[in-house]
């Protein structure tokens, strides 16, 4: 069985599809000290900052089960506004198969909406639901190169020593907020300074025309994510999605992702 550095799920141009991911660094001088004080327990610790400023528009907070054999298998993570008020919150199943397919629940309790994804025999069961629209779903395949929400940064893991050689590396992404499936390719770009920079990008030219391309930092070494900077699916009271420059700060080493099937 193959295992991975834990590395987080924060992808925004898939937060536009799915809901947000992520986990993370806190910058410097945005009171990391004071929320580290209040929730130790805590594992990673992901800040999301107003793009170019250093105001900080949510937190978010992220703790793992492990199953016997030490992988991860599951994940709750707490999204916070500002003040800490409860914003939203994330449980990840990895069991379900090979970890960049996990099945998951997202419910944003400020807002009022709830997406998901539940894996089972071959298929992914994608769900919305609002007081505006009711329940809505969708059942698609599961291919090889299928991901999910935040197994997107275990896919990464997965297809590494392809992203070295300069290939572009196509993948399809289950976005149950549109009830669809969508393609997407990702590229490492460039190395400096020990860390690696990737881009994310669709490849169906009438959405990519309106959306600029993800940038994902990781370091080169230990490939953690670092920072993710593009459009995320947590909403304000409009409705209106954040773009956000998040941050990562991870306390300490942690278990592996189960990259095997």
């Amino acid at each position: 069985m193959l295992k991975a550095r834990l590395t987080s799920p924060a992808v925004g141009l898939l937060m536009l599809l799915v809901g947000p991911l992520s986990s993370g660094t806190l910058m410097a001088g945005a009171n990391s000290s004071s929320v580290e004080k209040r929730l130790p327990d805590w594992q990673i610790i992901g800040t999301g900052y107003k793009p170019g400023t250093q105001e900080v528009i949510f937190y978010e907070y992220h703790r793992f089960i492990l199953d016997e054999a030490g992988y991860i298998q599951k994940r709750y993570v707490e999204y916070r506004l500002p003040d800490q008020s409860l914003k939203s919150v994330k449980e990840i199943d990895y069991s379900t198969g090979p970890a960049w397919r996990p099945s998951f629940t997202y419910d944003d309790k400020e807002v009022g909406y709830q997406v998901g994804v539940t894996v089972e025999n071959g298929e992914g069961l994608l769900y919305r639901t609002s007081e505006a629209t009711g329940y809505e779903s969708a059942r698609l395949s599961i291919q090889t190169n299928t991901v999910i929400d935040a197994g997107f940064d275990a896919y990464i893991q997965h297809v590494w020593p392809r992203l070295e050689k300069q290939e572009s590396v196509p993948f399809e992404f289950f976005a149950p907020l549109k009830l669809s499936r969508y393609s997407f390719a990702i590229q490492l770009t460039s190395q400096r300074q020990g860390v690696c920079q990737i881009e994310m990008s669709l490849k169906w030219w009438l959405v990519d025309w309106f959306l600029a391309p993800v940038s994902l930092e990781y370091d080169c070494s230990t490939r953690r994510l670092l920072r993710y900077q593009g459009i995320t699916n947590l909403r304000d009271t409009n409705h209106d999605q954040y773009s956000a420059d998040i941050h990562y700060q991870w306390q300490g080493d942690y278990p592996p992702f189960h990259l095997g099937g």
